[in-house]
């Protein structure tokens, strides 16, 4: 039986045919690289906020968050029936490109045992995209809406 060198021509085209799915399947990742909102600090606050929501109903108390937006530093206080306290209090993890933009000099969110909340309208920029973070004043509910 003689020696076999080299590829067969099946061999050649599964591997093309490999080769050509995954580019289709990996094109459009690539077409978005650079211009993905800038997800790390709007998740975080948009977590930041459900959170101080869910307090709110579940404790059946009024949930202040209070946020500097330069340093990210955040408190979340509870006050009701039985009293007042320290929900909560840390630090936002912001990347490096990312930054949060509003007039004010502290952001404030009052949530209330219903659910519904007064709010303040942050910006949050970073890479080439910015997105803002709205807080429904009926509802509670916080999302992001793309700029």
């Amino acid at each position: 039986m003689p020696s076999r060198r080299g590829f067969t021509l099946w061999e050649m085209a599964i591997v093309l045919a490999v080769m050509a799915l995954s580019a289709v399947l990996v094109a459009p990742a690539f077409a978005r690289l650079g211009t993905e909102q800038p997800r790390a600090a709007a998740s975080a606050l948009l977590a930041l906020l459900r959170d101080a929501r869910s307090s709110a109903i579940e404790r059946n108390t009024v949930v202040t968050l209070r946020l500097d937006p330069v340093s990210g530093h955040y408190r979340a206080d509870s006050s009701g029936i039985r009293g007042s306290g320290v929900l909560a209090e840390g630090t936002l993890q912001l990347d490096a490109t990312e930054t949060l933009v509003t007039p004010l000099p502290r952001l404030q969110f009052v949530f209330r045992p219903t659910g519904a909340s007064l709010g303040d309208t942050v910006l949050v920029r970073g890479g080439q995209q910015s997105v803002l973070v709205v807080v429904d004043s009926w509802s509670g509910v916080a999302r992001v809406d793309a700029r």
